[in-house]
């Protein structure tokens, strides 16, 4: 299906989206679909920050990768913030450039801070912006550039509430994208192979996130000598702001500070540990994956306990609070694991949060609003 707004030049899209990998991933997975929707008749690029994750993964998914100065507020009372409002309009500036120079047909913003100055530089000069929301609560960015969007594309229902009627008839409401990889998971010996796993051992895969989860590593590596001698082996993604005290790489752990290779990682577990971001709570449905959630506490106005309090209301997930998983996490994981019974329950009720076509649609949105603008300007 060819859906390209010109068919004589390349459809081509502007994505600001990173940060964190929660709107990095599904910003791709959208790229990935407007390939697949238009023949590869189309040119994506992605705006970034040069300090964050998306440096590392966009190039490596051989997209064009520009940078602007932006930063995210940090302490109230800090230099960095009292230069915040000169980093945004140095943002604002430079994203306009990268706009003047590339002519995009549409800017697509995942949130995050970043979004901010590109959207804005967007709607100045009159180019065509969707935006992508994957908390049921907007995030201030996502609110602020909203007045100014085409398209408000949601994960949740609830989130038309927060934006005035006249917003709210702009939002759909699509799931949230996940990547193309995770359709079809390798299959569960391969897997384990890939991190130098035993294939027919009990297998948690815990991960607090790209940047890491301090509560969740704490309570991994005070842990480990009780999942050894319960012959579990552990797949463990630390994230790059946490490193253990030592090499403890075992024959029933493996440590990593990022797995790039989800789909491998999710097929290689039998259950999994994780934060309950939107990203995620999305991929486990649609892989049906029986989870341990640990919300992030401090998260904006505690969406991420909302997440995974919906998820264990279906009996789709356990729900352990931050401050408990030290002492919980072990024979949580445990009990899980040796009741297939729950494991089996779990999966078969993640299937009222699977999206699974969230990014294709998305993408056939974005092209045939920008079509039917082609056409009205024609």
């Amino acid at each position: 299906m060819n859906t390209t707004p010109n068919k004589s030049t390349p459809f081509k899209v502007l994505i600001a989206a990173g940060g964190t990998g929660g709107h990095l991933f599904p910003a791709i997975a959208v790229a990935e679909e407007f390939a697949r929707l238009t023949d590869n008749h189309c040119q994506v690029e992605f705006i970034g920050t040069a300090d964050r994750i998306e440096a590392t993964i966009v190039p490596k998914h051989g997209y064009p990768f520009y940078t602007i100065p932006i930063t995210g507020l940090q302490k109230l009372l800090s230099l960095s913030t009292v230069k915040l409002p000169i980093r945004i309009l140095q943002s604002v500036l430079r994203a306009r450039k990268i706009l003047q120079e590339t002519k995009p047909d549409c800017v697509l913003c995942a949130g995050a801070y970043l979004s901010y100055p590109v959207g804005l530089a967007a709607s100045q000069l009159k180019i065509p912006l969707f935006l992508m929301e994957s908390n049921a609560l907007p995030g201030k960015t996502i609110k602020r550039l909203a007045p100014r969007a085409t398209r408000i594309y949601a994960t949740f229902e609830e989130s038309r509430q927060h934006f005035s009627p006249s917003i709210a008839s702009r939002v759909e409401v699509v799931g949230n994208p996940v990547r193309s990889n995770l359709s079809a998971l390798p299959d569960k010996a391969t897997a384990r192979a890939t991190f130098g796993l035993q294939p027919d051992k009990p297998t948690v895969f815990v991960f607090g996130g790209s940047l890491g989860a301090q509560s969740i590593n704490s309570a991994v590596l005070s842990s480990l000598e009780q999942f050894r001698s319960a012959g579990i082996q552990v797949l463990w993604q630390t994230g790059k702001s946490y490193t253990p005290s030592a090499n403890i790489n075992t024959d029933s752990a493996h440590v990593m500070q990022f797995v790039e290779n989800m789909a491998s990682a999710y097929a290689a577990a039998d259950v999994v540990v994780c934060r309950a971001g939107a990203t995620t709570i999305a991929e486990l449905a649609i892989i049906r994956k029986p989870a341990i959630l640990v919300p992030f506490p401090q998260a904006a106005n505690d969406h991420q306990t909302s997440n995974a309090v919906a998820l264990q209301n279906e009996g789709a997930a356990i729900l352990l609070r931050d401050a408990e998983v030290k002492e919980r996490l072990f024979p949580s994981v445990q009990g899980l694991l040796s009741n297939v019974v729950a494991q089996e329950a779990m999966m078969s009720s993640l299937e009222v949060f699977a999206k699974p076509n969230a990014a294709r649609d998305i993408a056939q949105a974005i092209l045939e609003q920008v079509h039917q603008r082609g056409r009205q300007a024609s």
